[in-house]
């Protein structure tokens, strides 16, 4: 199409230059001339590649620490959290008999990269609890399903012990060891956690009787409480609308948006905000896990994870603690962070079969060295080469995958939406944003004169949907706010539209880069 076009535009520059050409005829190409230029502007300015998902390669495991001495994580292992490449450390876990500890890894593979000496199963590992201590002030871990690491070596753990601490250690040249930070939580049990770049910590709450909670605690350089009393307060909390285990939290580094996902509502949930003003749901986003996994048990949402720069949000999604054939399912979704939708799988499951011929079998727990078996995918993380590690629960691995192709980058383009004052407004009204032109952000204010449900999406020029930033969401009456952050989008006019279900409002808005 753009070569086709050029030539009709070379063609019409080559009629309008000709001498014998009149004024008359040149004003009649004029229009013409002017639709071309804008068409091939746009062709331009936003290419295909700016808005394609393309998923161009495939994912491949390249290790699978062994299942066996001296590099085995030795016992149940729920989660992972990812300092850099090839360095990592495994949180192993058995509720049964209480065992719960830190496995550091460095310059790791199938068989190498494990720091210090550590048994072995039951009768090695079995019971064990590993200490944090600052002083006379010792907890144990114990419970504890999920952990999160940070790139300056700090590892954060949703212990569940009686104060249900988040528990900070860091991991040295050698080892995995105490500082003086920890926070009690309250008296609901913990499960999933995640720190933003920032330092603010969101941790889930697990509650049988009602539905879960995330909590958001200040950095521990900004809360004195983490190394004083440990009794501070979150600075912000989120009450989930549906009952169920909170299984995941993932937060983009800036803490503007987080994702939580929800197993027995099979939800992934995501709110935007911050932590000191407080997060809304965004209903723009809308994931529900419906997939099959060809056995007896059923499935679900358990650990997200968001990746950094290329703004893709993984999950992974397994069976409830089964064994036997719930080896036979495990896999990773790539989401959409903006809508939900899913853009890639990787099955875990499969890839083991592949691999070693079943769903429950390693040979020898080290052959081959890229595969776990076992498969029981609970959680997931990164490294900053855009990397993925997970683990395998009843494998007793941390394994790591790498994509064959280059992983696209999505505009993250949800923001939160702020309700500016109190006053019921006399009319449905789409404001100018401002500032205009922009870039890269720009703020859009619309009212809302009874309540409605409300959407505000965005097109290019051509009428291509660029972002939704409200879908279908209930306001009540109000005038409300919402930020655009365009810094992935190409320069040129975009078009805002406003609808309540009866009346349509549209404006124009220009970014300049």
């Amino acid at each position: 199409l753009c070569l086709i076009l050029c030539i009709i535009f070379s063609n019409v520059i080559a009629l309008i230059s000709k001498h014998s050409l009149n004024m008359e005829v040149s004003m009649k190409l004029r229009p013409t001339l002017s639709f071309l230029t804008i068409v091939l502007s746009l062709i331009f300015l936003f290419p295909a590649s700016s808005y394609a998902q393309t998923f161009d390669g495939t994912w491949g495991c390249v290790y699978a620490t062994i299942d066996d001495q001296p590099n085995s994580t030795g016992y149940n292992t729920p989660a992972v959290g990812v300092i850099k490449e090839n360095t990592f450390v495994a949180l192993v876990q058995r509720k049964s008999n209480s065992t719960c500890l830190l496995v550091g890894y460095t310059n790791a593979d199938s068989i190498n990269g494990r720091m210090g000496n550590f048994g072995y199963g039951s009768s090695g590992l079995g019971g064990y609890r590993q200490q944090w201590s600052s002083g006379f002030d010792v907890v144990e871990m114990l419970e504890a399903v999920d952990i999160a690491a940070t790139p300056d070596s700090f590892v954060y753990v949703a212990n569940n012990d009686p104060g249900r601490n988040i528990l900070v250690f860091k991991m040295s040249a050698d080892s995995v060891i105490s500082t003086e930070y920890r926070m009690v939580t309250g008296a609901d049990s913990i499960w999933a956690i995640d720190v933003d770049a920032n330092g603010y910590v969101y941790v889930t709450t697990v509650d049988t009787n009602a539905t879960g909670k995330v909590l958001v605690f200040k950095p521990f350089g900004d809360d004195p409480e983490w190394s004083g009393l440990h009794s501070g307060s979150p600075i912000s909390t989120i009450t989930i609308p549906d009952p169920g285990t909170l299984r995941g939290v993932a937060v983009d580094p800036s803490g503007s948006v987080i994702y939580v996902s929800n197993y027995q509502a099979k939800k992934v949930y995501c709110y935007t905000g911050d932590p000191v003003n407080g997060y809304t749901q965004f209903t723009g986003f809308n994931y529900l896990y419906t997939d099959t996994t060809g056995v007896e048990f059923e499935a679900g949402p358990w650990g997200l994870g968001y990746m950094p720069e290329k703004n893709i949000l993984f999950m992974a999604a397994d069976v409830d603690f089964h064994t036997s054939n719930g080896y036979n399912y495990g896999k990773i979704f790539l989401l959409n962070p903006n809508t939900g939708a899913e853009l890639d799988t990787i099955d875990c499951a499969e890839w083991n079969f592949v691999m070693t011929g079943g769903y429950s079998t390693r040979a020898s727990g080290t052959t081959p060295g890229n595969a776990s078996g076992y498969t029981s995918v609970f959680n997931v993380d990164f490294d900053e080469s855009f990397n993925l590690y997970d683990q395998s629960y009843y494998g007793w691995t941390v394994d790591k995958w790498v994509y064959s192709g280059t992983l696209p980058t999505i505009p993250l383009t949800i923001v939160n939406v702020k309700k500016t004052d109190g006053f019921v407004p006399s009319e449905f009204k789409l404001n100018q944003n401002y500032p205009n032109p922009f870039n890269p952000a720009t703020t859009i204010e619309f009212a809302v004169t009874q309540r409605a449900d409300v959407s505000l999406k965005v097109y290019n020029i051509t009428g291509e949907l660029v972002t939704t930033l409200i879908n279908s969401a209930s306001f009540e009456a109000g005038n409300y706010s919402i930020t655009l952050d365009a810094s992935r989008l190409a320069s040129g006019t975009y078009i805002y539209v406003l609808t309540n279900g009866t009346q349509q409002l549209s404006k124009k808005m220009t970014l300049l880069k």
